[in-house]
């Protein structure tokens, strides 16, 4: 990977190595018990529908910037096969490790940039999973996409649900401002945004912290040219009023008709023999 993007990469390990053990106190106990629950599935039903469509069940799975593991697991109990999260921060690696041993779930966790991902996993799975909120911490996403690819197998497939880029240009739920439908953002941004503090979207806890973290805003045009220029040909693509952000409530509530999230599926194409 190109040395300049460790900046950011190790940067935003250091701010969720922080913040995490603040979102085991909010929630972790949660989760565990929710998956002690026999065939537990953290997914809602349109995804669920969409996986099964795809054909989950049997396949080998790859989850990339997986945190604590709840939707590796969910795959898991859809009927997925192998199952392996890659993810940057160590402190949920260890977490969904943790969790899949005590509820005796069949995954594997792996802490590593995603960039990183060793050779011994090229050409080894059926799917590579990405969710909600793991495509902004990461500064190329071309580059990102060719890892994605090379984790396939043959005319395998990629399954993204993700936050929409035009939810980018409104204010979040912390913000408090009245017109949750004013544009704050643009949405042309090269640069990342650095913050400090203000990760823990799950209890809700406001803090201070000397780690910085940067987050990049990747175009809807960043994200489908990446795939296609990774030989990636799109074969699903929908986008929803659905927050899954864990910032967008307010809009969502509000029924304004605007994206909030999309789901897009692509297929590797096959090599072409002479």
């Amino acid at each position: 990977m190109k040395s300049e993007f460790k900046k950011y990469t190790e940067a935003n390990r250091d701010a969720w190595n922080e913040v995490t053990p603040k979102h085991q106190s909010a929630a972790k106990e949660k989760w565990d018990r929710a998956f002690m629950q026999p065939s537990f599935v953290y997914m809602g039903a349109e995804e669920v529908d969409l996986l099964n469509q795809m054909g989950i069940k049997g396949k080998y799975v790859a989850h990339l910037c997986c945190n604590n593991g709840i939707e590796l697991l969910s795959l898991k109990n859809l009927g997925a096969d192998e199952c392996i999260g890659f993810d940057i921060t160590d402190t949920v690696i260890q977490e969904a490790q943790e969790r899949a041993d005590l509820c005796k779930i069949d995954c594997q966790f792996v802490r590593s940039d995603v960039y990183d991902i060793g050779p011994e996993y090229e050409n080894r799975f059926d799917i590579v999973y990405i969710s909600s909120g793991g495509m902004g911490w990461l500064p190329d996403l071309k580059l990102f996409f060719a890892k994605a690819v090379s984790l396939l197998k043959e005319d395998g497939l990629i399954f993204i649900h993700e936050i929409h880029p035009f939810s980018e240009m409104l204010s979040f739920d912390d913000a408090k401002v009245d017109d949750v439908l004013r544009i704050v953002e643009p949405y042309f941004k090269t640069e990342p945004y650095i913050e400090f503090g203000g990760l823990d979207y799950v209890g809700g806890e406001q803090y201070d912290s000397t780690k910085p973290q940067y987050w990049f805003v990747h175009k809807l045009s960043d994200i489908l040219m990446g795939l296609i220029e990774n030989q990636i040909s799109i074969e699903h693509f929908s986008e929803s009023e659905t927050d899954i952000s864990a910032g967008h409530q307010r809009i969502e509530q509000a029924q304004a008709g605007v994206p909030l999230s999309y789901i897009l599926i692509g297929r590797k194409q096959k090599k072409t023999r002479d």
